[in-house]
C-alpha cells in the first residue's frame, strides 16, 4: 500500500498531439484503494476539461523553460510567468514567429510553417544560448527543443497550447507540480494538481519498452507484456483497457495516441501506489519544471 498521505481521487493521463485527432486522454479513479481505468477517449476542447479537488492532471508537453530562457526574459519563476505570458511585454507571446524578423524574446516560438528559407540559425540569432538549451530534464529524457516548432520531436505547440488555454486560466486555483512543492503536500492540499509527464519513460519505469509505436504489432506486444506485468496487481482494474492492451489498440497508425495516454495512466497510478514517484532536483522547482516518475541522473536510453 502507498505510503502517501493521500492518492489522487483520480489520474488524468493525457497525450497531448499537434492536432486536435492526436489529443487522448485516459482516466484512473481511485474506488476502495484501487484504481480502475477507463478506455482512453479524444479530448476535444482542453478549456472544459473538468479539474476537481484531487485530480492529478499529466500532460505529454514541457511545462516550463530553461535557465538560460528565463535569465534572458527576465522571469523569476515559471508560475509567474506563466501569468504575464500573452499579455503586456510578453503580448504576442504565444504568435509563433513568421519570419526572422518576428523573433524575439519575447516571441520565442518559431517558425510558425516549416518553409523554405526558415533556419535554427534564424531563432539562434534572437536568442542565442537560450533557443535550443534543454531543461535538465529534457537532457535526461532526450526531449526536443521548446522554442522550435519543426520536425517530428517538436513540442512547442503542444506547450503554448497547454500553457495558454488549460493552466493559465486556472492558474490560481491549481498546483503545478514540482513548482508549488512536492507531490505528496500539492495532493494532501486537495486542489487539482497539474504536471508534465512522458509516456515512453513511464513504460521503461515498468520496466518495459515498445520497438515502434506506430506499429499495430508492436504495440500489442506491448500491451500483452504489460498486462503480464501489471495486470494481477488488485490495486489495479484494467478490466475496461485489457482488449486494448491484447489487440495493440487497433490496426490503424493513430492508435499509438490512445496506446501512449493508457500506458502512461497505468505508469502513472503504479508509481503511486507503489510510493515510488521521485521528486527532482531542487533547482527545478524555479522555471525548469521537471517529468513525473523520472529520477535524478537516470537519461532514457
Amino acid at each position: 500500500m502507498s505510503r502517501l498521505p493521500r492518492l489522487p481521487a483520480e489520474i488524468l493521463a493525457i497525450d497531448w498531439g499537434s492536432t486536435p485527432a492526436k489529443r487522448q486522454m485516459c482516466r484512473a479513479i481511485l474506488r476502495r484503494g484501487r484504481y480502475v481505468l477507463s478506455r482512453p477517449r479524444p479530448v476535444d476542447d482542453v478549456a472544459a476539461l473538468d479539474l476537481g479537488p484531487g485530480v492529478l492532471a499529466a500532460f505529454d508537453c514541457p511545462i516550463g523553460v530553461s535557465r538560460e530562457y528565463a535569465a534572458m526574459a527576465e522571469l523569476g519563476t515559471f508560475r509567474a510567468a506563466l501569468a504575464v505570458f500573452g499579455r503586456g511585454r510578453f503580448e504576442r507571446f504565444y504568435e509563433a514567429a513568421e519570419c526572422a524578423a518576428d523573433i524575439a524574446t519575447e516571441r520565442p516560438f518559431y517558425p510558425a510553417r516549416g518553409v523554405k528559407g526558415t533556419g535554427r540559425d534564424h531563432l539562434r540569432s534572437v536568442l542565442g544560448d537560450a533557443a535550443f538549451a534543454p531543461r535538465v530534464c529534457d537532457r535526461l529524457a532526450g526531449a526536443g527543443p521548446i522554442f522550435w516548432l519543426v520536425g517530428p520531436c517538436q513540442v512547442g505547440r503542444s506547450a503554448a497550447c497547454i500553457w495558454r488555454e488549460l493552466i493559465t486560466p486556472r492558474l490560481a486555483n491549481v498546483a503545478l507540480w514540482p513548482f508549488d512543492g512536492p507531490l505528496a503536500e500539492l495532493l494532501t492540499a486537495g486542489r487539482p494538481v497539474i504536471a508534465e509527464m512522458y509516456p515512453a519513460f513511464l513504460l521503461r519505469a515498468l520496466g518495459l519498452t515498445v520497438t515502434r509505436k506506430s506499429d499495430p504489432a508492436a504495440r500489442a506486444t506491448c500491451g500483452r507484456a504489460l498486462l503480464r506485468k501489471v495486470g494481477a496487481d488488485a490495486r489495479l482494474d484494467l478490466a475496461a483497457v485489457r482488449t486494448l492492451l491484447r489487440g495493440g489498440f487497433g490496426g490503424a497508425r493513430s492508435g499509438e495516441d490512445p496506446f501512449d495516454a493508457t500506458i502512461a495512466c497505468i505508469g502513472l497510478a503504479k508509481l503511486l501506489l507503489d510510493d515510488a514517484m521521485p521528486e527532482p532536483p531542487a533547482a527545478a522547482r524555479a522555471v525548469e519544471g521537471w517529468i513525473l516518475g523520472l529520477p535524478v541522473g537516470a537519461p532514457i536510453d
